[in-house]
């Protein structure tokens, strides 16, 4: 006679399926739940109320190194010239004290240039636009950029920009008169200065998911500010690629997070801070052991703070555009005026203006 079938391997096999199918059971109604709480977070995601952008500068000397605050992103393609700086053409009329007055100001033959301007530098730049002392001037920009890219932006950032212009790439900013923005301007090989650094922090704003400003400086051992302005989380990942400046990456989970600080003890051009949550957003930091830089504004102007007098070398440096070396005498109490255009096509062309006042 067979002897009766042994149950007890079934139902150990049954037991071992319920252990495994009431988890997945659990797992799943907590994925859905948790599924319908993001949906509804989503759909209550409002503007942040509008704050104070960019920062009142603090109360300081203006020539420390500082760039020109920028104007906000809504109003780039305002025209921002409340004095009318040299068009882009005018480097031809004040590049030669021999240049007679019945050819300034006329186009050359197959240049689609502005036409230059008979007035000197000098003459355009008088009142408060800027310092009466230092080295200042303006950026152009020659040739047309090409078409910035507009963002994928995901549902809880794309709410922020509802019925607003779409978020789109910043590689150019350029002005009605061709004047170029994010122009980092600094005196070349300058020897490092034993000061302490400034007190006051460079201050970058995440806001409508974009970092503002796009294209700033600061000193070695400055502080470098960053605020969370958004109801919904970034994480602040500068990455530099100088041995000795340290790369973090922290989160702040929204407008209430304090600001998260950053201080670099080595010189670096353009060091990135990016967010791995919004992978389109971007900001560059150049770090300087000098004061004597700047980043060119809206309007393409900018301003270093006086120099001691010596003979320097003068590089402005667009991150798409390319680079000038401008050679330049600082005299005791004189302003240089640089007029500086880029060229889009052919870097070699770009060309530099340099008078004395």
């Amino acid at each position: 006679m067979n002897e009766p079938l042994d149950s007890r391997p079934q139902r150990t096999v049954n037991r071992l399926r319920l252990l495994v199918l009431i988890p997945a059971a659990f797992v799943g109604v907590g994925i859905v739940f948790l599924g319908l709480q993001l949906a509804r977070h989503f759909r209550e995601i409002k503007e942040p109320p509008a704050r104070d952008y960019p920062p009142s500068p603090p109360a300081v000397p203006a020539a420390v190194g500082r760039s020109i605050p920028a104007a906000p992103r809504s109003e780039l393609r305002a025209d921002t010239t409340a004095v009318t700086p040299p068009l882009p053409g005018a480097a031809a009329a004040v590049s030669s004290p021999a240049t007679s007055a019945g050819t300034a100001g006329k186009p050359v033959a197959g240049d689609d240039s502005p036409p230059a301007l008979i007035a000197p530098v000098s003459a355009l730049l008088r009142g408060d636009a800027l310092p009466a002392r230092g080295i200042v001037g303006w950026v152009f920009l020659r040739g047309a950029p090409p078409a910035e890219k507009v963002m994928a932006l995901d549902p809880s950032c794309g709410i922020l920009h509802a019925g607003k212009p779409p978020l789109t790439t910043r590689l150019f900013v350029v002005g009605a008169k061709s004047e170029l923005a994010d122009v980092f301007v600094v005196l070349k090989d300058f020897p490092a200065q034993p000061q302490a650094p400034p007190v006051n922090p460079l201050e970058i704003r995440q806001r409508g998911c974009e970092y503002l400003p796009y294209v700033s400086a600061a000193r070695v051992g400055q502080t470098v500010r960053v605020f969370n302005d958004d109801p919904l989380m970034h994480n602040v990942h500068p990455t530099p690629t100088i041995e000795g400046n340290r790369e973090q990456n922290r989160a702040q989970l929204n407008a209430a997070s304090p600001p998260l600080d950053h201080n670099f003890s080595e010189p670096e051009q353009f060091l990135r801070f990016k967010c791995d949550v919004h992978p389109w957003m971007f900001a560059y930091v150049s770090v300087v052991e000098h004061p004597f830089f700047a980043v060119s504004a809206v309007g393409g102007q900018f301003a270093l703070p006086e120099p001691p007098p010596g003979n320097y070398t003068l590089q402005l440096v667009h991150r798409k555009a390319g680079t000038k070396l401008v050679p330049v005498t600082q005299r005791p109490g004189k302003r240089l005026v640089v007029n500086v255009t880029l060229d889009l096509a052919d870097p070699a062309k770009s060309e530099a203006v340099v008078t004395e006042e």
